[in-house]
């Protein structure tokens, strides 16, 4: 699943092997993954433009570019890129080829076909995107528990919801939201405005600590190069229903919150 710690290995296998290259072409096999603009204006716009910064938004990967446009990506469930030799086979479910220099390409791959990528200047891209709306990042050297407190204790909502919604915090996905509220000790259908300072303090520490391993062990998929990722999908709780909880043994539940499918210990998150 491509959450934040998959999302920033790429970004930073990017910023290693695909800053200062080229993109001399563009094939969009899919044309749906083409968000903006038309997939004829796409594949032109990126013709031989030079990339110059990789970085993540949230879950998205923006990678600068010569002439002052933006390449964005995003993943959604289980899309990633790989940077592969131009004469290798395509995967069938291959959505997008950039023709890099070098006879490499860059391939957007998704087998569910939900990734999705956009091109154009910075700030209409940001607009488009809703990038400004978006909020701190979890991973950001300024955003400390005061930070946290700030963006929940005004939020009346579910927890969980709350922490999924990225103008609070950007980049927090299904399975480390579970997590990071099952290292904290804290029941994810509280009242976000209810926490208390030491739950707080724990919950901020509970989300650094998912995010800060995931990253070292760099995600749950293959990286830009093919290698599969440390980390482990179901790390304590997620999808493990029944199985006895790490820390006091008690049966894992499963809920629905706002939608989405949520696990947790009703013996030590309450």
């Amino acid at each position: 699943m491509a959450e934040v710690p998959e999302v920033e290995t790429i970004v930073r296998d990017l910023r290693q092997a695909v800053v200062g290259r080229t993109i001399r072409a563009t094939e969009v096999l899919l044309p749906a993954a083409v968000r903006f603009p038309t997939v004829e204006e796409f594949a032109t716009l990126l013709t031989e433009r030079v990339v110059l910064e990789s970085r993540r938004r949230a879950k998205y990967i923006l990678l600068t570019l010569s002439d002052d446009l933006l390449l964005a990506i995003h993943f959604a469930l289980w899309g990633t890129v790989a940077l592969v030799p131009t004469a290798q086979p395509r995967l069938p479910e291959t959505l997008i080829v950039w023709h890099l220099d070098q006879e490499q390409d860059l391939r957007l791959i998704d087998k569910l076909g939900y990734a999705r990528s956009a091109v154009g200047p910075p700030g209409i891209l940001a607009e488009k995107l809703d990038l400004n709306s978006l909020g701190p990042e979890a991973l950001d050297p300024d955003f400390n528990v005061d930070a946290l407190a700030r963006q929940l204790l005004r939020r009346k909502g579910v927890l969980k919801s709350v922490l999924l919604n990225q103008r609070v915090l950007a980049g927090l996905g299904n399975r480390d939201t579970d997590e990071s509220l099952w290292l904290a000790g804290i029941d994810p259908r509280r009242s976000a405005a209810s926490l208390t300072p030491d739950e707080l303090t724990r919950l901020h520490a509970g989300i650094k600590k998912m995010l800060e391993e995931g990253i070292a062990l760099r995600g749950t998929q293959r990286d830009l190069f093919g290698v599969k990722g440390q980390a482990v999908h179901r790390r304590y709780i997620f999808e493990k229903t029944r199985e006895p909880c790490p820390r006091c043994s008690t049966p894992i539940a499963y809920i629905r919150i706002g939608g989405r499918n949520t696990f947790y210990c009703p013996g030590c998150q309450r």
